[in-house]
C-alpha cells in the first residue's frame, strides 16, 4: 500500500539560504550570501567556552536558560532600552531567536488569526504563521520613497488583527525603524487587543549615528509584545544557535508552554562561556564596538564598488547590503544571481526570493574579514564591466 502525504508546507522546498551556499561551495565561489560572519569571535569569549567544557558544563540548562546569562539580558534592555524585566519571568533563552520567535507564534496565533507581516521578510514568518493556521495578511515595507509605510501597515490593522511582527535592523532590506514609527503603532493599537513580536536580531548594528530601536524601549508596546535579540549575530557565533526573548510573564509563560517540549534546552557549555564573557571589559567593549564594527565593513564594500554600474542605497543597520543591478540586467534576479556564482566566483540572494521588487536586486551579507570582502568586490566588478548597459 502506498501512503499518501499531505504536505502542510506543499510550496516550500530548499531555502535560497541553503542553495546559494551550497552552488557557492560546490564552485568554490566567495559567500556573501547566507547571513553568517567569518569574522571570529572575542577571544575572550572562545577561551570562556574552552574553560566551561574543562569545568564540565556538559548537562541541560536550565528550560528557560541560565539564571546569571537571563539577568544579563534583562540588565542589557535596562541599561539599552530602560525597559525592566523580570529574569525569572519575563525572558527566555532558546536555539536562536528563531526558534523562540516560532515558538511565539506558535503560542500565540490560532486558526484562523489574522497576523500582519511587512515584506520583504524574514523567511521564517510565513511558514509559521500557516503551520500554527493563522491567516498571513501582507503589507509593503517600503513607501515609494524608500522609507517605512506607516499608513500600509496601520491600515491593515484592524480590532481583530491577532499579532504584528515587525524587525529592525530589516532583514534583508538593511532598513531602521524609523523615528516615531513606534509611536504611531502603539497609538493606533491602543483600543485593540493585537500582540506584537519584534525581531531585533541585529540589536545595536546601527549605521551613521541612527539611534538603536527597540520595542522594548517603548512603554506601551512593550506591555503587549516580545523583543527577541541574538548572540549569533552581536558575537559572531552564529553556529552557536543561543538568543533569547524578553516579554511580560503571561506571553512569556505561553512561549515557554511551547519552547519546553520544540527545545527544552539549548547549548548549556555556550550559555555558561556567554554569562562569563559579556560582563567583562572586553564583552562590554565588543558590543559597544559593534555599529563602529559593521559601518566600516559596508562602508568598505561601497567603496569599492565606486565607479560601477551597481546602484546603492547605503544599509541603515544589520550586516546585509542590498545592491540594484538595474543597470546591468533586465527582470529575473535569481537566474543571474545562481549564473554569476557559477561564471564570477560570487554567491549572492536574489532580493526576488523574497518579494518581487521594482528593479533586478542582490543582498550581499558584508559581515566579512575584508579579504573576503575584497575577494568580493573584485567579482562584483568584474560582473558590472561584463554586463554594463
Amino acid at each position: 500500500m502506498t501512503v499518501e502525504l499531505q504536505s502542510k508546507l506543499p510550496h516550500l522546498g530548499t531555502t535560497i539560504f541553503t542553495e546559494m551556499s551550497a552552488l557557492a561551495q560546490q564552485h568554490e565561489a566567495v559567500n556573501v550570501s547566507q547571513g553568517f560572519p567569518d569574522i571570529p569571535p572575542p577571544e575572550g569569549l572562545v577561551e570562556a567556552a574552552i574553560q566551561a567544557l574543562h569545568d564540565g558544563v556538559h548537562q541541560y540548562a536550565p528550560m528557560a536558560g541560565r539564571s546569571d546569562l537571563r539577568h544579563w539580558i534583562c540588565g542589557h534592555h535596562a541599561e539599552r532600552h530602560g525597559a525592566t524585566y523580570d529574569p525569572a519571568s519575563e525572558c527566555t533563552i532558546g536555539a536562536g531567536a528563531s526558534s523562540l520567535l516560532f515558538a511565539a507564534i506558535t503560542a500565540l496565533v490560532h486558526p484562523g488569526d489574522e497576523v500582519v507581516v511587512q515584506t520583504p521578510a524574514y523567511d521564517l514568518y510565513a511558514p509559521g504563521v500557516k503551520l500554527a493556521g493563522g491567516h498571513l495578511v501582507e503589507v509593503p515595507l517600503l513607501n515609494d520613497h524608500g522609507t517605512w509605510n506607516l499608513e500600509a501597515l496601520l491600515g491593515a490593522i484592524h480590532d481583530g488583527t491577532r499579532l504584528v511582527i515587525l524587525n529592525t535592523p530589516h532583514n534583508p532590506t538593511g532598513t531602521v525603524c524609523p523615528p516615531g514609527f513606534l509611536d504611531a503603532l502603539a497609538d493606533h493599537l491602543a483600543e485593540k487587543p493585537t500582540l506584537v513580536l519584534s525581531d531585533e536580531v541585529y540589536g545595536s548594528i546601527v549605521h551613521d549615528g541612527r539611534a538603536e530601536v527597540s520595542l522594548a524601549a517603548h512603554p506601551l508596546l512593550r506591555e503587549r509584545g516580545l523583543a527577541f535579540g541574538s548572540f549569533g549575530k552581536l558575537l559572531q557565533v552564529t553556529g552557536w544557535k543561543i538568543g533569547w526573548a524578553v516579554g511580560p510573564a503571561a506571553l512569556t509563560a505561553e512561549l515557554r508552554k511551547v519552547h519546553q517540549y520544540d527545545v527544552f534546552s539549548t547549548g548549556a557549555p555556550l550559555q555558561a562561556a556567554l554569562a562569563s564573557f559579556l560582563p567583562t571589559a572586553e564583552g562590554r567593549a565588543h558590543i559597544d564596538g559593534l555599529p563602529a564594527l559593521y559601518q566600516a565593513k559596508r562602508d568598505h564594500l561601497l567603496s569599492g564598488l565606486d565607479g560601477t554600474a551597481w546602484e546603492w542605497t547605503p544599509a541603515a543597520g544589520g550586516f546585509f547590503q542590498v545592491l540594484d543591478a538595474r543597470n546591468l540586467i533586465d527582470g529575473d534576479d535569481g537566474r543571474w544571481a545562481r549564473e554569476w556564482t557559477r561564471t564570477h566566483g560570487v554567491a549572492t540572494i536574489p532580493m526576488s526570493a523574497f518579494f518581487a521588487p521594482p528593479t533586478p536586486q542582490l543582498r550581499i551579507c558584508f559581515a566579512k574579514e575584508d579579504a573576503t570582502l575584497d575577494a568580493a568586490i573584485e567579482r562584483l566588478r568584474h560582473i558590472a564591466a561584463d554586463h554594463v548597459r
